[in-house]
């Protein structure tokens, strides 16, 4: 008998709870997270991924040289668009903590193009593929970011996916690299999206972060760029509550530690259907979230540069148009 009393507690239980998720995903979809003014937020100071082809000067596909009109074309179309920060890809890093090219002539071109540009070496890895807390993985790791920093980089991105809440190495490694390169080297991070509550147990840990980690990883760092994208979300309204909400906690906690700044990832592609719908995520909807959090703020949000497009060669004409009109001004009129 006490058997089937625990069980019967449990399927209450457990109906409770299919009874509140359904009604906050009701809520989340008849809610309207959508801004309601045409305000802007574009401060020309925003982000976008650069292929490989950047660093080493040629085709990742053909491997044929990268011809001399895409830089000026390149150059043109950022300014366009207020792109001040370069996440160049170097390479995934190797278990030994290097990378397998070196830069080329046409970065050092795309170095003297962009003089007023910040330049970040964008060094990624599948976590499970290096050994992120070895020290020695570490020291050959900065001895990289040392030689990227001679040839012209202003700082690193690191965008090591999947990361745990609490990664082990993580921080320390963050706290290395501040110390061999020193302030004026940028640390830049590309991070999951946060959690909603500020903590998640067990298997959530690797979707979400924690705030605590969260602002531990800003106090080692400069800059953290969100990535809000990939959230496996079907319909439109649920994505901007969820942009907004992710904008509004980086916003809160990267205003909490002096001297860091925000960006927020914003999707271009088209091409991970198991990850992202691109009908729900794009750069006008992500966008649009964006600004919902910022108008209807009443703290400071000055620690928000501003977005990052992932990425460049994924980005179309319509697609460009779509981030003058959502993000950049109203008519889309980037002249202004």
């Amino acid at each position: 008998m006490e058997a089937i009393e625990v069980r019967l507690r449990r399927l209450r239980l457990l109906a409770l709870l299919l009874l509140l998720a359904t009604a906050i995903a009701a809520g989340m979809v008849l809610w309207d997270p959508f801004p309601t003014s045409e305000q802007r937020f574009d401060r020309g100071t925003n982000g976008i991924w650069l292929g490989h082809k950047w660093y080493t000067g040629y085709g990742v596909r053909d491997e044929k040289p990268v011809p001399g009109g895409e830089l000026a074309q390149l150059k043109q179309n950022l300014d366009r668009h207020g792109i001040r920060d370069l996440f160049i890809h170097v390479g995934p890093a190797l278990s030994d903590g290097t990378v397998r090219d070196k830069p080329g002539e046409l970065f050092s071109s795309l170095r003297a193009v962009f003089s007023d540009a910040r330049l970040f070496a964008w060094v990624g890895a599948r976590v499970e593929n290096i050994p992120l807390d070895d020290p020695a993985f570490q020291s050959e790791l900065i001895a990289l970011l040392v030689e990227l920093r001679a040839v012209g980089f202003d700082g690193v991105h690191f965008d090591f996916e999947p990361m745990i809440d609490h990664e082990p190495g993580y921080l320390t490694l963050l706290t290395n690299v501040r110390t061999a390169l020193g302030l004026d080297f940028v640390i830049s991070q590309a991070t999951p999206r946060a959690n909603f509550m500020g903590i998640f147990p067990g298997p959530l840990r690797r979707s979400f972060w924690t705030a605590g980690f969260y602002l531990a990883t800003m106090t080692a760092s400069d800059q953290t760029v969100l990535m809000a994208y990939d959230s496996g979300l079907n319909y439109i309204n649920p994505y901007l509550a969820f942009v907004r909400h992710q904008t509004n906690l980086l916003v809160d906690w990267a205003c909490s530690v002096p001297g860091h700044e925000v960006l927020i990832g914003l999707p271009a592609y088209e091409d991970v259907p198991l990850y992202s719908n691109p009908k729900v995520e794009n750069l006008r909807t992500a966008s649009l979230g964006v600004r919902a959090a910022l108008e209807n703020r009443s703290t400071s949000s000055h620690c928000l540069s501003g977005v990052a497009i992932y990425s460049n060669w994924v980005t179309d004409r319509e697609e460009w148009s779509d981030f003058r009109r959502y993000w950049m001004h109203p008519d889309g009129d980037s002249s202004r």
